[in-house]
């Protein structure tokens, strides 16, 4: 197939790693055609290209490495960049901020044909009009309890990405709304999914967010897993998610009291984007609020991304599940300096159960880690900051939201503070009284990709003193470009070696919209990373992280050859 059949190719920048020194790092102006698949991708037409899901592709491939950290390079045959391309953000009520969206620049094309995408805001009371995508993006406000819906077809869809950034102040008057930030990419629809987050701690709430981008009704069958193995659920058969829409279920409401829980996902009839929405509140303390993203297929060799270290008063928690056979799990760091031995350096995980992970400190810089398995397992990785202390503290804040916690209301709002009113019904005058606060995050394990990860990142102004950071964990030696997207649209690439068995940590810019990641060459090792998010103000600290996916990208081009006998 050639240009002139209106097909896209994709090539390769292949930087000269003569002079590179390991974790150097390049800043570099970016032209057109710097970035591609790797397979060779092209815009599939004729017969046998149709059918194909509305999520696309689930992303890159995957790049063999010394283990089994990633499944082979790609399926054998022709791939075919996506024509279409579906994610979702969960959003959190309780919470405000943005949704953005951003189509691949021409630096990860070399070609990029005609195509539209839109912006969708879901509510609680239905669907509002699309956003188109427009001059290559659409961002939107996303009130309290809003999810997101990104919709992508043709030249818009391979490459495309999305991400949420939700913010919010607690207070005792106020106790309805979560404190904390949320910053998760909008994820793609599939069909099996483990979602591993909350616990069974009392004021730890959690609902499972199901967005449904297809034009049909799709069945949902959640089932859930804890220390204790297999959870009898009430009301997780035979879900319906409508057609454009989502469905949100307390997971109280499936099964009270797990320990460690894992829910897991399996559609029927198509598939659905999952994300898991929690708040933790103790008494009148806000301990942080997160959305969590889909861990890896369970597997026998997964990492978690590295996380920055620095961090006061943080606590390390590892949630591993054997979803079938018992699994002994050998734990190992990946470093600035190369490998290392984490405390635990090995689990035990009962069949169809979980395990919590207690960690000692990681090495200081940015440490990720390797789960390395006898059975297929998938893990994610707590990071929660404590509160400063116990005191109360004297001040104004700000409402960071109107929304009524939804997994909250299903469990009658566990210990929310209230405040009582003056007899002749004027507001106090009095300051408010607040404690210090801390803030939780889920990192999701995955597997090491060959082709592209990315997030957008909507504007930060309303997380104090926010800080984004990228880290990027290698298992075998490999060149990473980064290629990061300002809001004007402007773009500029960093190159990145990473030896054996090392991580490293890149400071995002101020203003970046958009970040995609991948190896330098088709033929380099992958890469797992994730985006870090950190702030501060008189309360506390504000930490979010997720793990950058695939994504859409591309797909394996069916043939079809006629026989003559």
């Amino acid at each position: 197939m050639s240009a002139d059949d209106g097909s896209r190719r994709v090539g390769w920048l292949r930087p000269a790693l003569a002079a590179a020194a390991v974790a150097a790092l390049a800043w570099t102006s970016t032209v057109p055609g710097g970035w591609g698949a790797g397979q060779g991708g092209t815009r599939a037409t004729g017969p046998g290209s149709a059918g194909e899901d509305v999520g696309g592709s689930s992303g890159a491939a995957t790049a063999g490495t010394s283990g089994d950290a990633a499944a082979d390079a790609s399926p054998e045959g022709e791939q075919a960049l996506v024509e279409q391309a579906a994610l979702a953000c969960a959003g959190r009520d309780g919470l405000a901020g943005r949704a953005l969206a951003v189509t691949a620049p021409e630096q990860l094309l070399v070609e990029d044909g005609p195509g539209e995408g839109s912006l969708q805001v879901l509510g609680p009371q239905g669907a509002a009009d699309p956003v188109p995508l427009g001059e290559a993006a659409a961002g939107v406000p996303l009130a309290a309890g809003d999810s997101a819906l990104v919709s992508a077809t043709g030249g818009d869809a391979a490459g495309l990405v999305a991400g949420q950034v939700l913010v919010g102040v607690g207070t005792e008057q106020t106790g309805t709304s979560p404190r904390g930030a949320v910053l998760s990419g909008c994820v793609a629809p599939a069909e099996d999914q483990w979602l591993l987050a909350g616990g069974a701690e009392p004021g730890r709430t959690e609902s499972l967010v199901l967005t449904n981008p297809g034009a049909d009704p799709v069945r949902v069958d959640v089932e859930l897993r804890g220390e204790a193995g297999p959870v009898r659920v009430t009301g997780g058969a035979g879900l319906v998610v409508p057609a454009g829409g989502r469905l949100v279920r307390p997971v109280d409401a499936l099964a009270d009291g797990v320990q460690a829980p894992a829910l897991g996902v399996r559609a029927e009839g198509g598939p659905v984007a999952a994300q898991l929405v929690e708040t933790y509140r103790d008494g009148t303390t806000e301990l942080g609020t997160s959305v969590t993203s889909p861990a890896a297929a369970p597997a026998r060799d997964l990492v978690v991304p590295p996380v920055p270290s620095g961090e006061d008063g943080r606590d390390l928690v590892l949630r591993v599940l054997a979803p079938e056979g018992a699994a002994v799990v050998e734990l190992g760091s990946v470093t600035g300096t190369g490998p290392a031995t984490p405390d635990p350096a090995a689990v035990r995980v009962p069949a169809g159960s979980t395990v919590d992970v207690p960690l000692a400190a990681l090495d200081e810089g940015a440490a990720g880690l390797r789960l390395r398995a006898d059975a297929p397992v998938t893990a994610s990785l707590q990071v929660r900051l404590a509160p400063s202390g116990d005191e109360p503290l004297e001040g104004a804040q700000e409402d960071g939201g109107t929304g009524t916690d939804e997994a909250a209301a299903t469990t009658g709002a566990p210990d929310a503070a209230t405040t009582t009113e003056p007899a002749d019904g004027s507001a106090a005058d009095d300051p408010e009284v607040v404690r210090p606060a801390g803030d939780l995050a889920w990192l999701p394990a995955t597997a090491l990709a060959a082709g592209p990860l990315g997030i957008a990142v909507p504007e930060l102004t309303d997380v104090p003193g926010a800080r984004v950071e990228l880290s990027l964990a290698a298992l075998d030696a490999t060149t990473a470009e980064v290629l990061l997207q300002t809001s004007e649209g402007a773009t500029t690439s960093r190159t990145l070696d990473l030896a054996n068995d090392t991580s490293a940590l890149v400071e995002v810019p101020a203003g970046t919209s958009a970040v995609w990641v991948r190896p330098a060459g088709p033929t380099m090792p992958g890469l797992a990373a994730a985006l870090h998010l950190t702030g501060q103000d008189d309360l506390g600290p504000y930490r979010a992280a997720t793990t950058l996916r695939p994504v859409p990208w591309t797909r394996e081009v069916t043939t079809i050859t006629s026989v003559v006998p």
